[in-house]
């Protein structure tokens, strides 16, 4: 893949990256990597202005997460950013992620939601057959306890049956 068919995004990332003068704010690790932003106030006030005209420093972290990198670790004033096809040599450029579709979130979304719902549906109608299992049970203990009563009625009769003929 040819540098001019990268993303704007991605070659502004590169230049910044290849840029001496900016070496004591954003660089490569020593592996070559993973992009390390030593100074992120100062990245924040002289570097994204210079290459993206804006300040807004969670931006170009999102941008950064559209494109795949991972944030490796963080402190105040430090942070690393990871892609695996994202190196110093940009051998694997070629390779490079691809800006994560939104269309294939919102499917992703859609889905979901589809088989949540479905899911609440599901809960529902086994909460009701619980409920009916329920009912039915009590149903089932009030027989049972008039059948008791019932049968302890006739044993009584039977049981006072010989006293009633004498």
């Amino acid at each position: 893949m040819q540098y001019s068919k990268l993303p704007v995004f991605l070659i502004k990332l590169k230049s910044m990256l290849e840029d001496q003068c900016n070496q004591h704010i954003i660089s490569w690790n020593d592996q070559g990597n993973k992009v390390i932003i030593h100074q992120i106030d100062e990245f924040k006030s002289s570097i994204l202005p210079l290459y993206f005209k804006t300040t807004n420093y969670s931006s170009f972290q999102k941008q950064l997460n559209n494109y795949g990198f991972k944030n490796f670790r963080q402190s105040a004033k430090q942070c690393e950013f990871y892609n695996e096809y994202w190196t110093h040599d940009y051998k694997r450029i070629n390779q490079i992620i691809r800006k994560r579709n939104i269309q294939e979130d919102v499917n992703s979304t859609s889905t979901f939601m589809s088989s949540l719902l479905l899911l609440i549906s599901n809960q529902k109608q086994l909460m009701a057959n619980i409920e009916m299992i329920h009912q039915q049970q009590s149903m089932i203990s009030q027989n049972i306890y008039n059948l008791h009563t019932e049968s302890m009625k006739q044993q009584d009769l039977i049981t006072n049956l010989p006293e009633l003929q004498i």
